[in-house]
């Protein structure tokens, strides 16, 4: 009886700035938004701006013909009191504290970060929200996660795909709660065929990884550069063999529309995306780049790959991160599904050095290479006769 006293508006307040991210309030928070809606006659978007980032992912054609389509999905918070990042100016500093590693860092950049990369960054997760996902006639729900991420997948029948379909493309709605929608896609992967697998940040976009001043500054504050060369080859593999590109990457997926953009303005082919969700409990983006966790994140999506079709496997990557160790492991333990492993040498490392050797240990010659201009890298890469 008490509370039926309290405006529901004061209770709203109450509720939305406690900073607790816990199942429990998320569901109280729910159900005052659809009180708020039904008798005061409130919209959700008067008191909420939620969005859903919805990350390009892959459908895997199955044995018995049917599919297996993956989705990936982000759903998060702005605030409309403040349209610059959405929180107050000290948790600003803490979270650029957070990515930068140090307030001298800080202060040496000034005010020259690039907004736009930054506000992604700002937002507040919303977690346990249900979310619907509409393909075709079809319908179903998932729900995000304690970071406000879903990662679900679905099955279809085969003469469904057939219909819905479009140039090897399946397109869906993801509808949050407050009824606004998002449209994703998944890229359709037949059983059999030819992947290439790229790393970005220093594969196709100079990002100095291994500086932590300069992978800042490349990160947040410079334009965006493209390693020469590498648009033109993907293409031209993407004509001759009509393979499916998948951008594996470090870096955090709060970033990937920009490096959506950045893919686009240079004419790589389009792909699945698969990057790791940034936390702020990593002490920057350079810590969280070169981690174990990051790491894991790239052998594990390569044994998807690996796992969900018999399709064979060109890896790209560079010799600023672990791209030659975890390229390396995964041809040892699959040697017929990788197809050829090129990695760019950011120092000009040659192949005949110590670390490409021990990493590439027992894997023929001809399946690996460095290189330090794509002019270098070959045009033609038909697939090889499966060998053990």
């Amino acid at each position: 009886m008490f509370l039926m006293k309290i405006p529901l508006y004061f209770i709203l307040i109450l509720v939305y700035l406690s900073l607790i991210n816990t199942h429990l309030l998320q569901k109280l928070q729910d159900k005052l938004k659809n009180v708020a809606n039904k008798k005061f006659g409130f919209g959700k978007s008067s008191y909420d701006y939620e969005e859903t980032m919805l990350f390009p992912d892959v459908g895997f054609e199955k044995k018995d013909g049917d599919w297996r389509l993956n989705l990936h999905g982000w759903r998060f918070k702005i605030s409309k009191r403040n349209k610059f990042l959405g929180e107050s100016s000290s948790s600003i500093a803490q979270r650029l504290a957070r990515l930068v590693a140090s307030s001298e860092q800080i202060v040496y950049f000034n005010d020259s970060f690039r907004r736009d990369r930054l506000k992604p960054f700002m937002v507040q997760d919303k977690p346990y929200e249900k979310i619907q996902i509409e393909i075709g006639n079809q319908t179903f729900s998932t729900k995000t996660d304690s970071e406000g991420q879903f990662r679900t997948s679905f099955l279809l029948k085969n003469a469904d795909i057939q219909m819905l379909k479009n140039n090897g493309q399946i397109a869906y709605r993801a509808i949050g709660d407050n009824n606004d929608t998002s449209r994703g896609i998944v890229y359709l992967l037949e059983r059999k065929g030819l992947s290439v697998i790229s790393d970005i940040d220093d594969t196709i976009k100079i990002s100095e990884v291994v500086d932590k001043i300069r992978l800042m500054a490349n990160t947040f504050i410079h334009k965006f550069r493209v390693v020469t060369g590498m648009p033109e080859i993907y293409r031209t593999w993407q004509e001759k063999h009509n393979c499916t590109f998948h951008y594996l990457s470090a870096m955090p997926d709060q970033l990937y529309a920009v490096t959506k953009d950045f893919i686009d303005d240079q004419e790589f082919p389009e792909g699945s995306f698969h990057m790791r969700h940034f936390r702020w409990a990593s002490a920057s983006i350079f810590n969280f780049v070169h981690s174990h966790d990051t790491k894991m994140h790239k052998i594990n999506h390569l044994r998807y790959f690996i796992y969900n079709s018999v399709r064979q496997l060109i890896l790209v990557g560079d010799s600023g991160e672990l791209d030659p160790e975890i390229y390396g492991l995964i041809a040892q333990k699959y040697p017929r599904r990788v197809h050829s492993i090129f990695i760019r040498a950011v120092k000009g490392e040659k192949g005949n050095e110590e670390r490409f050797l021990k990493a590439f240990k027992d894997i023929p010659t001809e399946k690996w290479m460095i290189f330090t201009n794509p002019e270098q890298l070959p045009k033609d890469l038909s697939p090889r006769k499966i060998t053990t």
